[in-house]
């Protein structure tokens, strides 16, 4: 998956006032439930845990990216490039914010959740959005050419119903000529009843409008049992 691709691209992509408004989304939840400090599951640059920290949490954060990890540490905050399943420390939630888990196949989907469970306490939470069917088929899918003075960037992204096919290219100035990077990322479409399949009790779904009238969203919060 082109991660480190992606992190060039992102800042210029936009989606500010949408993000912001599912960023809250998240902080009123964790404060409803009572939670202090928690992981922040691909945490991208660190904009979501600076807001979480502004009022007055204590986020973790880790990305498979290291440019992003990067930008989080130089912002001050406190961040790490590892997989969660390499981890040991133990949280009190953990959060996966702006379709993190429509990146993990299907049949990866046990082990991840399986992760997630070993680093919560018993009563602690899971909370993720996916993108709703509608969100991927009328959201998601399209082409867009973004063209700024010294760069250039194409997406083209296709749904099928299982998947969002997204490739990305980017055109860079460099001295005087550009240079040009292609990678590609892929989505998956879950239902929410294969995602009650695993380690993680379902206990609540939030329905998110965040680019249309109907919902493209779906808040899950999770909570790990005895």
């Amino acid at each position: 998956m082109g991660l480190e691709l992606y992190a060039k691209i992102e800042p210029f992509l936009g989606f500010e006032q949408e993000k912001q408004k599912l960023y809250q989304i998240y902080i009123d939840k964790l404060q409803s439930l009572g939670i202090k400090n928690f992981l922040d599951l691909g945490c991208g640059s660190g904009t979501f845990m600076q807001l979480a920290l502004d009022k007055g949490l204590e986020p973790f954060g880790i990305d498979l990216s290291t440019e992003m990890v990067r930008r989080c540490q130089n912002k001050g905050l406190k961040a790490k490039a590892i997989d969660i399943c390499d981890m040991q420390e133990r949280f009190e939630a953990v959060t996966a914010v702006f379709d993190v888990l429509n990146y993990i196949e299907p049949k990866h989907l046990e082990r991840f959740f399986d992760c997630i469970a070993k680093r919560l306490p018993i009563g602690g939470y899971f909370l993720c959005d996916i993108n709703t069917l509608f969100g991927f088929e009328e959201i998601a899918q399209g082409s867009l050419i973004l063209d700024q003075e010294t760069v250039c960037i194409g997406i083209d992204a296709e749904f099928d119903r299982e998947k969002l096919m997204t490739k990305f290219i980017l055109f860079e100035q460099k001295d005087n000529c550009f240079t040009k990077s292609v990678d590609n990322i892929v989505q998956y479409y879950h239902d929410v009843a294969d995602l009650k399949k695993f380690a993680l009790q379902l206990v609540d779904i939030d329905l998110i409008s965040l680019y249309a009238d109907q919902s493209d969203k779906a808040l899950l919060t999770f909570q790990k049992g005895r």
